[in-house]
């Protein structure tokens, strides 16, 4: 029998909810784990319900609990041979997938990491930036000019500040959704590495 502890459905459950980050590929490979899994905890609870169902059988002595259970047997037995198959496929099929994809994830961590380094590095330009047009507002008011000279220094220099300023807040959103995206891709291969080891065992199980 296939093992007990399916936690990968909540695991999948919980990427399937942040699918936006996901590209086509991602998200149809985790949707059809979700769907295996659910299809696996199926057997799992038929094939306890079944083993429960002989053992009462074997309890009970009279000729009707004895047809009842035989009857009840029979459907769930026909039921697990009907769906072993079809879910032994599926667990083949995305051993191969999930196999692919962690070759491609690694990849895909490595540009996120280039990714996320540049916009760290882009964030602490826009950011000094600011500060250098900060202190240009900040000097201009304490140098000695005649006011109205003062006044459009000061208006060119808040000017640069705000176009500052919109550059690092815009830098900072890309920063975070560059963190965004390697936390998803690293939550990715931590889950894949567990539906890998749950799936070999399923078939291992499943060819018994």
């Amino acid at each position: 029998m296939i093992p007990i502890h399916l936690t990968g459905l909540d695991l999948i459950a919980s990427l399937l909810c942040t699918m936006a980050i996901h590209n086509p590929r991602e998200r149809k490979l985790f949707k059809d784990l979700n769907d295996k899994n659910r299809m696996a905890e199926e057997f799992r609870r038929l094939s306890s319900r079944l083993r429960g169902w002989k053992k009462r059988m074997s309890r009970k002595r009279g000729k009707r609990w004895q047809a009842q259970y035989a009857q009840a047997i029979k459907r769930a037995q026909e039921r697990l041979e009907k769906m072993r198959p079809e879910l032994l496929a599926r667990a083949e099929e995305l051993k191969a997938r999930i196999e692919e994809e962690q070759k491609l994830s690694q990849d895909e961590i490595k540009q996120f990491e280039k990714q996320y380094a540049k916009e760290v590095a882009e964030l602490k330009k826009a950011q000094e930036a600011l500060a250098e047009a900060q202190e240009a507002v900040d000097e201009a008011k304490t140098d000695k000019l005649d006011p109205e000279q003062a006044g459009r220094i000061i208006a060119e220099l808040r000017r640069k500040r705000r176009i500052a300023a919109r550059e690092a807040r815009r830098e900072s959103r890309e920063l975070k959704q560059a963190e965004r995206e390697l936390a998803s891709e690293e939550r990715d291969v931590l889950t894949l590495a567990n539906e890998m080891r749950r799936i070999v065992a399923e078939i291992e199980s499943l060819r018994v």
